[in-house]
């Protein structure tokens, strides 16, 4: 995955730490676009999320793993807007180091989930899912340099 610039990463940063969730664009199976709301951890710019196992987004992930999402920092003004749209590859994750590495992103953010889930030590959690989502494309909207001001780099 290509880099961004060091400016544009670090906005990047700013936006994925001040945000609890994305919204998260899946294609069902009559290829209809699903969006729903789900909670994430970041390492760098790969986002992690944990899904229900018999949820319509892991059905929509195991037949389309082609994504798209937004995700945005909290504002009070649109002239404070920061956010980022992304084009992404969602992967499940299978291999135990990226596993734990998913698990600790997650409890790390959210310490709630030992509270809702059976047991945080299996992985992956009972009756859940982890999900990789490796972004292809990122647009980061920062309106602090205009209104609508955009800019979108190629990851490939």
């Amino acid at each position: 995955m290509t880099r961004l610039p060091p400016a544009q990463q670090a906005l990047a940063n700013t936006i994925l730490s001040g945000a609890a969730d994305l919204t998260l664009a899946s294609i069902r199976d009559d290829g209809t676009p699903h969006a729903s709301t789900v909670s994430f951890a970041a390492d760098g710019l790969v986002l992690y999320v944990a899904i229900a196992l018999d949820s319509h987004k892991a059905h929509d992930l195991r037949t389309h793993p082609r994504v798209a999402l937004t995700v945005n920092a909290p504002y009070r003004t649109w002239n404070e807007i920061q956010g980022m749209s992304i084009d992404a590859l969602a992967e499940m994750i299978h291999e135990p180091v990226e596993a734990r590495r998913a698990s600790s992103a997650l409890l790390q953010k959210f310490p709630a989930f030992a509270q809702v889930v059976a047991d945080t030590s299996a992985l992956p959690w009972p009756g859940m899912l982890f999900v990789r989502i490796t972004p292809l494309t990122i647009s980061l909207l920062d309106y602090t340099q205009g209104f609508g001001h955009t800019e979108t780099f190629d990851l490939r």
